[in-house]
């Protein structure tokens, strides 16, 4: 807690940044704010991240780094000797102009059981491309016994671990939505003592960041990593004489392909912005299909497979196991803190999160084809329905695979031996059987992909961006 009247010294920055993957926007309940709450304006011309956003998101990065420093900001805990005052932190809501870079992801919920899409589960996500520039102004008012070097060294610290890709804005955590990549930042003390420099404490324009050090993060020294995330990047590709259906029902606004008849369905192409500023529809595989087809779904067959203790037997929402059957026994809602599901722990339930998000993958080179079919009556062998469909029949594509081990490092460090293994079973010279991990629409025929190499393993490392 502080008592920023007594502060005389500000530490003001602004940090020029850029969405590394696309953003859901996702607004809060009536008039509660909250970690997600990013929205359009009344008119739709730009889109807003209040304040709150911010601070929260600092405060996240800033967890991971320093466990006393980060206190400081926001959500205080109740203790008797606690002074009145308000967060030193102060971060100024960002409008940011968007016309065509907002977009329509169409979706569908899986079932566990199955692993097939869930009847009647579709939804409609809003989502604003990946590239488009941010701006992150905050002023931090320093109490008499900090440093303004070693707080300035801290931001920095955070801005390295959110520029990592751990943290996120939006909605969307586990599917890769709303990572922030910094290109720079630009810092200064302001001394409130002195009237020409008070005058700039709300400003943020050229004048007021005049005489402002300049950093890109390879100036940063990687800060000290208290609460570790790991990163996994795979690089993979459609098998030969494979088929992919990773469809849409609607082709890409600008789209260059022509047809010579549109089929009932499309591959997917999402939105990014190049480094020319230019909107291009590009081939995409969501992270969401990604992390149910490719992880949840084959690490849960295996896990069934080892037997009930390490996996509930639940197809809900909330996990199964006798130690949350127990809890719930006792009038206790959500999970319990004892439980020991592996599966709830590492892709979430009802009662608690999951650890691991998989980014969207953009698909290079690809090539598509439109298949044409005929469903037959399986009693009298007749013509039921004509439809057709795009296929990718070409294409590499690369994705990151995120593990938070804070607070859950034993789970963690397990899911990561675990994906290990499962990636190997991947390669095209595995002992898997042909066909056997698959993805997309049409998976029980189509759909076979390979890992191409060794994924990487990157400890609490940067996930790919532009």
């Amino acid at each position: 807690m502080a008592d920023i009247l007594k502060s005389n010294k500000v530490i003001k920055a602004s940090v020029s940044l850029f969405l590394k993957t696309p953003l859901l926007l996702k607004s809060g309940y009536d008039d509660i704010f909250s970690d997600s709450t990013i929205e359009k304006t009344y008119d739709g011309e730009n889109i807003h991240i209040n304040g709150y956003v911010w601070a929260s998101l600092l405060r996240r990065c800033l967890n991971r780094i320093d466990e006393d420093f980060y206190k400081k900001i926001g959500k205080y805990e109740p203790r008797k000797d606690r002074q009145e005052g308000v967060s030193p932190l102060w971060c100024e809501s960002s409008f940011v102009p968007i016309k065509d870079e907002l977009y329509i992801r169409p979706g569908n919920a899986i079932d566990r059981k199955y692993g097939a899409g869930k009847a009647g589960a579709l939804f409609n996500d809003e989502i604003v491309a990946a590239g488009l520039g941010l701006k992150l102004n905050f002023n931090y008012f320093l109490t008499q016994n900090e440093k303004e070097d070693i707080v300035e060294k801290l931001f920095l610290g955070g801005l390295w671990v959110l520029n990592a890709g751990i943290e996120n804005i939006g909605g969307g955590w586990s599917y890769g939505m709303g990572r922030l990549g910094v290109r720079d930042v630009r810092i200064k003390t302001l001394d409130l003592g002195n009237d020409r420099e008070r005058k700039y404490l709300w400003r943020f324009d050229e004048e007021a960041l005049s005489g402002a050090k300049k950093l890109s993060l390879e100036n940063v020294e990687k800060p000290d990593i208290k609460k570790p995330w790991v990163t996994i990047h795979v690089e993979a590709s459609i098998l030969d004489g494979q088929m992919l259906s990773i469809n849409s029902s609607y082709p890409a606004f600008n789209t260059s392909k022509s047809y010579a008849e549109y089929p009932d369905s499309f591959v997917y192409q999402g939105y990014r912005i190049d480094e020319k500023g230019e909107l291009k529809a590009e081939y995409i595989i969501p992270g969401r299909t990604i992390r149910q087809a490719l992880l949840s779904v084959p690490l849960e067959r295996k896990l069934r497979t080892i037997g009930r203790d390490v996996i509930c037997d639940s197809l809900g929402s909330f996990c199964n196991c006798d130690k949350c059957r127990e809890h719930r026994k006792k009038n206790k809602s959500g999970d319990s803190p004892h439980c020991e599901c592996l599966k709830c722990h590492w892709f979430g339930s009802g009662g608690k999160g999951g650890i691991v998000a998989v980014t969207d993958a953009y698909v290079k080179d690809g090539e598509t084809e439109v298949i044409h079919r005929i469903q037959l009556c399986e009693h009298s062998m007749q013509n039921v329905n004509l439809f057709s469909s795009e296929y990718l029949t070409k294409g590499r594509f690369a994705f990151d695979v995120i593990i938070d081990k804070n607070e859950r490092e034993e789970f963690g460090t397990r899911l990561e031996d675990e994906l290990k293994w499962l990636f190997g079973q991947m390669k095209i010279d595995a002992n898997a059987p042909p066909g056997w991990y698959r993805i997309g629409a049409t998976s029980t025929a189509t759909g076979q992909i390979m890992i191409l190499k060794e994924p990487e393993i990157r400890d609490c490392g940067v996930i790919d961006g532009e």
